[in-house]
């Protein structure tokens, strides 16, 4: 199962995006991964026409209690809007409400659980579709089919998919809230842009331990979550990964030390790298 970032939904008319740009969403997505070091992905058509028919479900039927929270990735035959391809894709998709697809993905790219879907190294091909209703907003959902979450099949091994990666700049400073909340220890729900790395699946890794620190030298205050103790207790959205998110928002024009030591398939592992943000 996969997440979907908190819904709030109102009913809309339903009006289908005349304007989705595909393209400009790809090169949205393949930008981040190209900076993780991983290859593009393509969009197939057919498993958008699922993503649209799914965004227009969920409009259709916002007030109806089903679709709140993770139920955002079912759909009910009985309800108006059902179809078999939009009940496909919302099983395995990022679900947002965004103003567009584009912010749909920065947004993700600004969240924990989202994040760890759109660097899916085992991802080929996806899928896009926006739902909206003039400039009230909309559904956004990004469809990838091919993450693993509750495979049986032998798992695709890849190297660490790290970010943001070693010397990125331009990185942004906050956290972007989403629904499994990964920090219910955060009073106030702001925090800093996630450090995420991804590792192939079922490697052990254990014995974390790790560092943040500013331009100064001095410790940046993180919550650190691994596949031993995951964010928020959320063992699957986890995956088979790290991520260290700061207790508060990120400073602007900022250079940070990330520092990891683990052991990774019973070998010790340790990275070290470098960031810089960009401006508030």
């Amino acid at each position: 199962m996969f997440v979907a970032l908190f819904l709030t939904l109102t009913t809309f008319a339903l009006e289908q995006n005349p304007d989705q740009d595909d393209a400009k969403v790809l090169d949205r997505i393949n930008f981040h991964r190209k900076l993780a070091g991983l290859k593009p992905v393509t969009v197939d058509p057919a498993l958008s026409k699922g993503c649209i028919a799914h965004a227009q479900y969920l409009i259709k039927n916002a007030d109806h209690p089903s679709v709140k929270g993770l139920g955002t990735h079912s759909e009910d035959p009985s309800l108006p809007g059902y179809t078999e391809e939009g009940a496909k894709a919302a099983k395995s998709s990022v679900i947002t409400p965004a103003k567009s697809l584009l912010a749909a993905v920065d947004w993700s790219m600004a969240s924990l659980f989202h994040r760890l879907i759109l660097l899916d190294a085992r991802v080929t091909k996806i899928g896009v579709g926006f739902a909206k209703n003039g400039d009230r907003g909309g559904i956004a959902i990004v469809h990838m089919p091919r993450s693993s979450f509750g495979t049986t099949t032998k798992p695709v091994m890849f190297p660490p998919v790290i970010y943001p990666g070693d010397q990125q700049k331009d990185v942004p400073l906050q956290f972007g809230f989403e629904f499994p909340n990964p920090i219910p220890e955060s009073k106030d729900g702001k925090a800093g842009y996630p450090i995420t790395i991804a590792f192939s699946p079922r490697i052990p890794i254990t014995n974390v331990t790790a560092t943040l620190k500013d331009a100064s030298g001095k410790d940046v205050a993180v919550w650190l979550a691994t596949p031993e103790k995951p964010a928020g207790g959320q063992t699957v959205f986890q995956q088979n990964s790290i991520s260290l998110i700061a207790q508060a928002p990120l400073k602007p024009g900022t250079m940070y030390a990330v520092n990891i030591q683990a052991k990774v398939n019973n070998v010790d592992w340790k990275k070290t790298w470098t960031f810089t943000t960009g401006k508030e």
